[in-house]
């Protein structure tokens, strides 16, 4: 293994470690009824959110309101949450169901999701207000140049993968988990992902063969 990857593994190890821990703080001060360390863990997490679900449904607003519906479900469910486990995964893990539900219910109905604009209670007695959700600037359709002509041909090849590999590329490749961290937010052994991964780059690159 080259010493400089190594080295930078381990830093990036390092980082996810400490981040961790202060994703576990936040949870346990909100859980004791300090509402604002919710708010710390919506302002951190909330760009990569809203990636995860525009990648999958390929709509800004539909996109906005599962990040939104994402933050409020964690929110509603933070009880449940295992404190040895990491955060992101849980939180990305309840995000890929939402943005799965969505695209399978598309036909025949609407979709419907919960928007928490006004302060809400839970069964905890806790009260949550969620400003409301501002997509990031980054990567939105109406603001891209035409150099993002190229990531529009890349989203379009994208919705064209089944549901599973697509969240395999959106998280490994845009998101930056690795194959085993996936392998816990879509419950599947590493190896599975690793295939799934290796499978969707190669329709990947028939799809765009002299496009990019």
């Amino acid at each position: 293994m080259n010493k400089d990857n190594g080295e930078a593994g381990a830093q990036h190890r390092k980082k996810l470690m400490l981040e961790g821990r202060e994703d576990t703080r936040a949870v346990r001060e909100c859980l004791q009824g300090k509402i604002e360390a919710f708010e710390f863990l919506v302002k951190k997490y909330q760009d990569p959110v809203y990636y995860i679900a525009y990648r999958m449904v390929s709509n800004q607003e539909e996109a906005k309101d599962l990040a939104q519906e994402t933050f409020v479900k964690a929110f509603e469910k933070l009880d449940t949450f295992n404190m040895k486990m990491p955060f992101r995964s849980w939180l990305y893990k309840i995000c890929s169901n939402l943005t799965i539900d969505n695209l399978r219910g598309r036909k025949g109905r609407e979709i419907s999701v919960r928007i928490a604009n006004d302060a809400r209670e839970t069964e905890g007695g806790r009260n949550m207000h969620l400003a409301e959700f501002v997509a990031p600037e980054r990567e939105i359709p109406e603001n891209v140049s035409l150099s993002n002509d190229i990531s529009r041909y890349v989203q379009e090849a994208l919705d064209g993968l089944p549901e599973n590999y697509r969240l395999v590329m959106v998280l490994h490749h845009m998101e930056g988990l690795n194959y085993a961290e996936i392998g816990k937010v879509l419950g599947v052994p590493r190896n599975t992902v690793k295939t799934w991964a290796h499978r969707a780059r190669g329709e990947l690159c028939g799809s765009l063969k002299g496009v990019v």
